[in-house]
């Protein structure tokens, strides 16, 4: 009968082979700490606005557009323009919330009621 003796020399593939077999016989723990993983790395989701933008003429709509070019965070699509208005499309990450104080810190004030949205430029 021959006895093994431990010598102290661990071959390099055990350590993740053991590693495997202690994630199977602890399940329960493997996926709490995989959804909880899964969790963190899904982004935001992505929101969109429909919005009309109101102005009195090209000067203010030259400020508008102005501020719409600063917005970090929001992607602004025109799909409409005339001398007084335009059709605006924000696509953003959070809530119309998040939206209306994106806008106010670039100088835009958004309403939002049951006709729907419109934004303008802020007035001091």
């Amino acid at each position: 009968m021959t006895q093994t003796h431990f010598t102290g020399f661990m071959p390099r593939w055990i350590g993740p082979c053991l590693a495997l077999g202690l994630t199977l016989f602890a399940p329960a723990a493997f996926a709490q700490t995989a959804a909880s993983s899964a969790a963190q790395a899904q982004p935001a989701v992505q929101s969109s606005l429909n919005a009309s933008a109101v102005y009195s003429g090209i000067e203010e709509w030259g400020k508008m557009r102005a501020a719409l070019s600063r917005l970090q965070g929001v992607s602004v699509s025109i799909s409409a323009i005339s001398i007084d208005g335009a059709l605006i499309l924000f696509r953003y990450e959070g809530t119309p919330s998040d939206l209306q104080a994106i806008l106010a810190r670039a100088g835009l004030d958004l309403k939002l009621d049951a006709a729907g949205a419109v934004v303008k430029v802020a007035t001091p």
